[in-house]
């Protein structure tokens, strides 16, 4: 598949420059259907966290401030996140299964905090391994919080808001699995 770039560049943390995908031009009617397959740790954010999320190469993918009450995934020490809506907002830890997870087990951290292991109940339409250079998704948890993909990144789109993300390499390989075919609708 060929992606189209906008005539545009954005710099991640690391200064490195990376290509604005249109990603108003991408067809996901060809597209596989995906979901997590692992369980995540969430924990709930005290609020003021700054949450990194790093790549494979240990370069940053987003940036995020964590607010009170949100969760904060956390698939191994690099893959840290607060999953977000289109307009920015955070998932809320105490309504995680409105946000399309179901609790496997309630667990305390160490350090006391309320965390939990979650599974996704939701599946999305992917085209694995598209990402071939530097890319950045511009807005895409809101204005201003860009999302940067490298080599290897896996574009996924939701099904029902139809917002356009993308995982990482190491971490679709870790945490995602192939659900079928998307038939075009």
């Amino acid at each position: 598949m060929i992606l189209t770039y906008l005539d545009e560049k954005i710099a991640n943390e690391n200064g490195i420059e990376c290509r604005v995908l249109d990603t108003t031009a991408i067809d996901f009617s060809e597209a596989r259907f995906g979901r997590k397959s692992a369980t995540t740790l969430v924990i709930r954010a005290n609020g003021g966290e700054k949450i990194d999320t790093l790549n494979k190469d240990q370069l940053v993918e987003s940036t995020y401030v964590a607010n009170e009450g949100e969760a904060i995934f956390c698939n191994n020490e690099t893959d840290i996140y607060v999953p977000r809506n289109s307009e920015g907002v955070g998932c809320r830890f105490d309504q995680i299964e409105e946000c399309g997870y179901e609790v496997v087990s309630a667990i305390s951290t160490e350090d006391g905090r309320k965390a939990m292991n979650i599974k996704n109940t939701k599946v999305a339409r992917i085209l694995p391994e598209v990402i071939t250079e530097p890319t950045c998704i511009k807005d895409a948890w809101g204005e201003g919080s860009h999302q940067f993909l490298f080599e290897g990144a896996t574009l996924k789109q939701d099904p029902e808001s139809k917002k356009i993300t993308g995982i990482d390499k190491n971490a679709f390989d870790a945490t995602w699995e192939v659900t079928g075919i998307s038939q075009a609708r």
